[in-house]
C-alpha cells in the first residue's frame, strides 16, 4: 500500500522488515496511534512504532534478545540504532534509522489487561484488535487528556475509530473500566468539554498536522459516542470551556 505522506511510507517498510513470527510468538501486537493512523486514512502525522506485549515470558525474551541483539532481533538488517537501547520494567526504548527516517520505537509492557490481536493484511505485523485498540486509547486519554503537548491526539484517535466503527465497543469500555475505573469516562467526558473551545480545536490541527475540519468531525463522532456510552458523565454538546 502506498501512503501519501513519505514518512509513513518508511514506517510501514520498517513494519514489514519486521520479523512477525517472533512478534507473534510472544505476543507482541502493533498498537498505538500510529497503527491507527496507517489503517485509516492516514488522517494525521505519526512517527512513532508503538507495540504492547501482555505476556511476561514474551516480555522477557524480547527484553533479553533486543539487548543482546540491537534492533536485529526483530527488524532487518536496514534498520540501524541511533541511541542505546533503554530497557526497564515498564517497556523497551529505541531510536531507529531506516532509509534515513528516524523513529522513536517502543515496546510498553502492558499489565492492566489482557491483549489480543492478528496480523494486518497490509503490513503482515501482528497488530492488536480493533476493540483493544479503543481499549488502549481510552486508557492513554485518561492518563494525559489534557496534555497539549500531543495534542490531544488520544480523544482525536478515538474519533477516528468511532468514525470507521461507529461507537465505543462495549468490550473496551469494559476492559477500559476493569482497569481505571471511573476515571475512563471522567476524563473523556473532559476532554470532549475542552474540546468546545475553538482555540483547542485548532490546537489540536497544527499540532498534529491535520486539517480543522477533520479535527471536528473526530470530536464530533467520539462526543456522540461518549454521551451513549456515558450518558450519566457530564459530556457537553455546546458552549465554551472557557465561560
Amino acid at each position: 500500500m502506498r501512503y501519501i505522506r513519505g514518512e509513513h511510507q518508511a514506517i510501514a517498510a520498517a513494519l514489514s522488515s519486521m520479523n512477525h513470527d517472533v512478534l507473534q510468538w510472544t505476543e507482541c501486537f502493533f498498537g498505538g496511534g500510529t497503527a491507527i493512523v496507517l489503517r485509516f486514512g492516514e488522517y494525521r502525522r505519526s512517527l512513532d512504532l508503538d507495540f504492547l506485549c501482555a505476556s511476561s515470558a514474551g516480555y522477557r525474551n524480547l527484553r533479553n534478545a533486543i539487548i543482546e541483539e540491537g534492533p536485529g532481533a526483530i527488524f532487518s538488517n536496514e534498520v540501524s540504532l541511533l541511541r542505546d537501547v533503554k530497557a526497564d520494567a515498564y517497556g523497551i526504548r529505541m531510536l531507529l534509522s531506516y532509509r534515513g527516517q528516524p523513529i522513536k520505537f517502543e515496546i510498553v509492557r502492558e499489565t492492566r489487561i489482557a491483549l489480543t490481536g492478528e496480523r494486518d493484511p497490509v503490513l503482515g505485523v501482528p497488530t492488536l484488535s480493533i476493540a483493544d485498540m479503543f481499549a488502549e486509547k481510552l486508557l492513554a486519554n485518561a492518563d494525559r487528556c489534557y496534555d497539549r503537548a500531543v495534542g490531544y491526539r488520544d480523544a482525536i484517535d478515538l474519533g477516528v475509530l468511532v468514525q470507521f466503527h461507529g461507537q465505543l465497543p462495549r468490550e473496551a469500555v469494559m476492559k477500559s473500566e476493569e482497569a481505571y475505573g471511573r476515571d475512563i469516562a471522567r476524563k473523556l467526558a473532559g476532554i470532549l468539554n475542552h474540546l468546545l473551545n475553538a482555540e483547542a480545536l485548532r490546537h489540536a490541527a497544527s499540532t498534529l498536522d491535520m486539517g480543522e475540519d477533520a479535527v471536528i468531525s473526530a470530536v464530533s463522532a467520539l462526543r456522540s459516542a461518549g454521551l451513549q456510552a456515558f450518558p450519566q458523565a457530564g459530556i457537553r454538546t455546546d458552549g465554551s470551556t472557557f465561560d
